[in-house]
């Protein structure tokens, strides 16, 4: 019998495979029906399972997160709904296990999770870089593997994937207290920030903030007159370098609650002069200098002048705004007559003006 059945096997082996084939199709239907259903079903197992990924970013309102053929992405409404965390530090449609689950019942549809968390829930906020410290792995592979985390931190009551490590309630301590050092650290860093800002401007309680807005011929020694306040004071309060400004600026002024009113009357409308008031011996080289061209004056070139002498004699003005102002360069002759510009004028003192033009 033995025999026959070894004479069988050499003959069906020297049958072309064609032929193979049809024979096991003839004889054998049922076990190759359960072969071939069998493969499909692990295909498609596999294509459902290649079929999932991940759509646009974290914490918008359109949807995003994991979607498949059968399960499109949540919108933040729809995530809600199906009882999804959805806030600054985390996104629960991006969670490889729950936002798969949550988007499949979505839409009618049931998996089974292929991955298991190895933090179901947090007991506490901590820092992602001390859990990557402590189970040993990159920084950079725990948030790839974490996709539902927004921000540095595991916040308490979320899901962790992709490590081995498995925390002991001590472990969780120390974390713990970790990330509360580190937040203090920071409002400290806050606090600090907010002084140093603050140190700009008067207290908001007792002072008032005014808007001024720069008019043709102004400067900032004529605002600060006017408005009864310093010159550095305007600079630092609205971050102006040097002393250019231009007409149509809008500039903060800080002023005493109790002066706020006068001093919003003054910035209104500019203040006016009796004319016949007659200017004082400190004051005549000043209404000289400003009643000549609106907004320069003319300086006269006197023998062995420079343009660095003559920017001298005006504080805050440079011989490269003289050069620019009259186009001319470092070769100057007596009796030149050269502008100025009075905005550029930060001290009108007399002790500092020149006594002639």
């Amino acid at each position: 019998m033995e025999l026959v059945w070894a004479n069988v096997i050499f003959v069906y082996m020297r049958i072309p495979s064609i032929i193979r084939l049809i024979v096991l199709l003839l004889a054998g239907q049922g076990v190759v029906h359960a072969t071939s259903l069998q493969g499909d079903t692990t295909a498609q197992a596999v294509l459902a399972k290649a079929q999932w990924e991940l759509v646009r970013s974290p914490a918008t309102f359109e949807p995003a997160g994991w979607q498949s053929l059968d399960a499109l992405a949540l919108t933040r409404v729809q995530a809600v709904k199906m009882g999804l965390t959805v806030n600054d530090f985390v996104d629960e449609r991006f969670d490889p296990v729950k936002g798969k689950q949550a988007a499949s019942r979505y839409y009618g549809k049931e998996i089974a999770a292929t991955l298991e968390a190895t933090v179901k829930a947090s007991p506490g906020t901590v820092l992602l870089s001390a859990v990557a410290d402590e189970a040993q792995i990159k920084l950079r592979d725990l948030e790839t593997a974490n996709p539902h985390l927004t921000r540095d931190v595991l916040p308490k009551g979320a899901a962790l994937y992709g490590i081995e490590w498995m925390p002991s309630p001590e472990d969780w301590t120390s974390l713990i207290e970790e990330q509360q050092a580190y937040e203090q650290d920071l409002l400290a860093q806050y606090e600090k920030r907010k002084k140093q800002v603050l140190s700009f401007m008067p207290d908001p309680s007792t002072h008032d903030a005014i808007t001024y807005t720069v008019r043709s011929g102004d400067y900032l020694g004529r605002i600060s007159t006017n408005l009864g306040v310093k010159v550095s004071d305007l600079q630092k309060w609205n971050r102006i370098k040097g002393n250019t400004i231009y007409a149509g600026q809008k500039l903060t002024v800080w002023v005493p609650l109790a002066k706020s009113e006068s001093v919003q009357i003054a910035a209104a409308a500019p203040k006016e002069t009796p004319e016949s008031a007659a200017p004082t011996k400190e004051e005549a080289p000043k209404k000289e200098a400003l009643a000549v061209a609106g907004e320069f004056i003319t300086y006269e070139v006197k023998p062995g002048d420079t343009l660095w002498g003559i920017a001298n004699k005006f504080p805050g003005v440079s011989a490269d705004n003289i050069k620019t102002w009259n186009k001319v360069d470092e070769l100057i002759k007596a009796g030149e007559q050269l502008k100025i510009n009075t905005q550029t004028i930060t001290d009108y003192s007399p002790d500092k003006y020149p006594s002639t033009l």
